[in-house]
């Protein structure tokens, strides 16, 4: 799997410094458990206060028939389309050492996050020359200052990818409709994936000679995915909620992983390094499944 996901993401060696609590969505099913607090009463949205990405067009480049809409860029991201072309359409959005680089679409935008923090990004537009070659048909630099550090990971994007018809949306709003807290809303969710959703085998052997996007209501309607799928799932499921939530991908000791750090107010991220005191452990539904554990959860990317 480290492979394929690394063809698609971007490398870096530095470990995120988060000084928190664990939250981690893995690969397999486990068992619902009772969460040891309840946490602190917070607003309970609606469907109507979804936040979704738009392409205002106050500030535009194009170039070559690309069309990039850095309007929204405050708020954590950009809208990216190809011109209709019969090759291969990418963008590489750099800052510093951080490279991501994203499969874009003939005439529909391709919505892409700005997760290294405020500064200057580089976009490079690149079209395919032949194979795994490609020229740069336009390149911008912009200065960035997000509105805050978690508006970024309320939107949906190119690996948490939804809309208004997506089913699993109407699902989280069903699921957390008697939740008072972030944190039974984060634990309704996190219960129900666990114990609907198992784990692709067959996918997971595809998965090691293609990278594979996830389709979040294919996996929820199938009730299956890999750990790549059950992370965007699940960060779906609380992003609509108003909870910043993150997929992180990097190495266990077991190889290479997908998981979710979510943030909870009055505690931060919620990420795999740290155990609850109480009825959860280590909350990762793949380990738990197999009663084994893992250790050194190594973040490589974050969408």
């Amino acid at each position: 799997m480290k492979q394929h996901l690394q063809s698609y993401f971007k490398h870096k060696s530095s470990i995120l410094g988060l000084v928190v609590l664990l939250f981690l969505v893995g690969c397999s099913s486990g068992n619902s458990k009772s969460y040891p607090t309840l946490g602190t009463p917070s607003k309970q949205y609606t469907y109507e206060e979804i936040l979704w990405p738009s392409q205002p067009g106050n500030l535009v480049y194009q170039a070559a028939g690309f069309v990039l809409d850095y309007s929204n860029a405050e708020f954590g991201y950009l809208s990216l389309k190809a011109p209709d072309l019969e090759v291969g359409m990418k963008a590489q959005v750099i800052k510093g050492e951080d490279v991501y680089t994203y499969t874009l679409q003939a005439n529909q935008y391709v919505i892409v996050p700005l997760q290294s923090g405020d500064g200057s990004y580089q976009i490079k537009l690149l079209k395919q020359k032949e194979g795994n070659t490609y020229a740069v048909s336009g390149s911008l630099s912009i200065d960035v200052v997000l509105v805050d550090d978690f508006t970024t990971y309320l939107y949906p994007n190119q690996i948490v990818d939804y809309n208004k018809e997506t089913k699993a949306i109407m699902k989280s709003f069903e699921l957390t409709s008697s939740a008072e807290t972030d944190l039974e809303r984060v634990h309704a969710i996190y219960t129900y994936i666990t114990d609907n959703i198992d784990y692709d085998y067959d996918k997971a052997k595809e998965a090691q000679t293609r990278f594979i996007l996830p389709i979040i209501d294919e996996t929820y309607l199938e009730e299956k995915g890999i750990c790549f799928d059950y992370a965007s799932l699940m960060t779906a499921m609380l992003r609509v909620q108003h909870i910043p939530t993150r997929v992180v991908t990097g190495m266990v000791e077991e190889g290479y992983h997908a998981w979710v750090e979510v943030y909870v107010e009055d505690i931060g991220w919620i990420n795999p390094n740290i155990y609850f005191e109480e009825d959860w452990e280590r909350i990762d539904p793949t380990f738990d499944a197999i009663g084994s554990k893992t250790t050194g959860y190594d973040i490589e990317d974050v969408y």
